[in-house]
């Protein structure tokens, strides 16, 4: 915790700019690697700033490079995907569609923005090469859009990496990193039984592909709670069932999807060997067909404590509250992706006024106070104003 913040005066000029953006992206979500208008909105805000953007991903993505001939490039990143989630809150700026910006991701752009605007305005104080990279697709569909950004080789340059997420989980008015392993490698499985339908009222003709999905989803749940006695950042979760099946008819088929979560690769691979074993034993002992497939999803976080350790000394002197987070959050993150690349830094943004209810990310009536994303943008200005990176 901090007793430091609020030292700074936050420039007028720049937060109407940043509430006006985070508005105008508010209302107008896509989802997915659809972000062509948002992307041509942010290339000639860019290209209005002075910069010289560069469309990627068929014009889906912008990037804007800032090259003052400095010794290191410093990276800021900022998803843009949207959700496909109606908005249920009734606000001046509501979604103007059927998709809805629930994940924070139109603030994300603002800050970005804004601090593309403050640099402008500093630009004798900066001591590094800066890049913005505007992202699409954190949300998916697989492998995200870091790893497609990443395969064009036009961030090869960059020593570190930073990204801030929005949170409800922290008040207002803070900040939040979590050193080391901070987000978990988000797997999904799926599986397809094929037993042998039939009518329901005779069950012994046939071989039920429901009781089978049944056992699967005890035997999963199983396994998760011996890993998780061990290791409380393991997570296995059962999400869905599907079928053609009636009243009285039983299916000949029936998928489950779900997700397997842990934060290393070694993790990751023991997962997927334990529920592939409980898979083939199960399609054995009922003599059903099971194709069940493991899809390795984002990395883990893993965020750098030099990286996190320099942030927080801006922060300390602008945010009321900083904390150093001792457990990692369990949700995925393709940030995680430029870690191949350098360095990276992801930082939880609180954006919960104290006496507001709590919204979840991706709920449809997640709101956030707007009016203390400036101090991210004035962090990020003072920590580029430095040399400690």
């Amino acid at each position: 915790m901090n007793e430091e913040g609020d030292k700074m005066e936050t420039p007028k000029n720049l937060n109407t700019y940043l509430i006006h953006q985070r508005r105008y992206f508010h209302m107008h979500p896509e989802i997915g690697f659809d972000t062509y208008q948002t992307a041509s909105y942010i290339y000639n805000e860019l290209k209005n700033l002075g910069y010289s953007p560069c469309y990627l991903l068929n014009k889906a993505a912008v990037v804007a490079k800032l090259n003052l001939g400095k010794e290191k490039t410093i990276a800021f990143r900022s998803d843009m995907d949207a959700l496909p989630i109606q908005e249920l809150n009734t606000i001046a700026y509501k979604s103007t569609n059927s998709y809805m910006h629930a994940c924070g991701h139109d603030a994300h752009m603002a800050i970005l923005l804004t601090l593309a605007k403050a640099i402008r305005e500093h630009l004798n104080e900066i001591n590094y090469n800066i890049t913005f990279i505007f992202q699409p697709a954190e949300e998916g569909p697989l492998p995200g859009g870091s790893k497609k950004i990443i395969e064009t080789h036009l961030i090869d340059d960059i020593d570190a990496f930073f990204a801030y997420h929005v949170t409800n989980k922290l008040t207002s008015d803070s900040i939040g990193i979590k050193v080391g392993a901070a987000c978990a490698a988000p797997d999904l499985f799926d599986l397809t039984i094929t037993g042998k339908g039939c009518h329901a009222s005779t069950p012994h003709l046939g071989k039920n592909p429901n009781l089978i999905a049944a056992n699967i989803i005890l035997a999963f749940e199983d396994l998760y709670q011996q890993l998780k006695e061990k290791n409380p950042f393991i997570v296995i979760t059962t999400t869905s069932i599907i079928s053609q099946g009636a009243y009285n008819v039983i299916p000949n088929q029936l998928m489950i999807k779900g997700t397997a979560r842990s934060l290393t690769n070694v993790e990751r691979d023991i997962l997927k060997e334990k529920m592939t074993s409980i898979v083939n034993e199960i399609a054995l002992f009922n003599e059903v067909d099971i194709q069940f497939n493991f899809y390795y999803a984002y990395d883990p976080v893993f965020n750098h404590e030099k990286l996190a350790n320099t942030y927080m000394q801006y922060a300390k002197t602008i945010f009321h509250d900083t904390y150093y987070l001792e457990q990692p959050e369990m949700i995925g993150e393709d940030f995680s992706h430029y870690n191949q690349i350098a360095p990276i830094c992801l930082i939880w943004l609180g954006v919960r006024k104290k006496h507001q209810p709590f919204s979840d990310l991706h709920s449809p009536n997640f709101t956030l106070d707007e009016d203390i994303l400036i101090k991210g943008v004035l962090t990020y200005l003072e920590m580029i104003k430095g040399t400690d990176l």
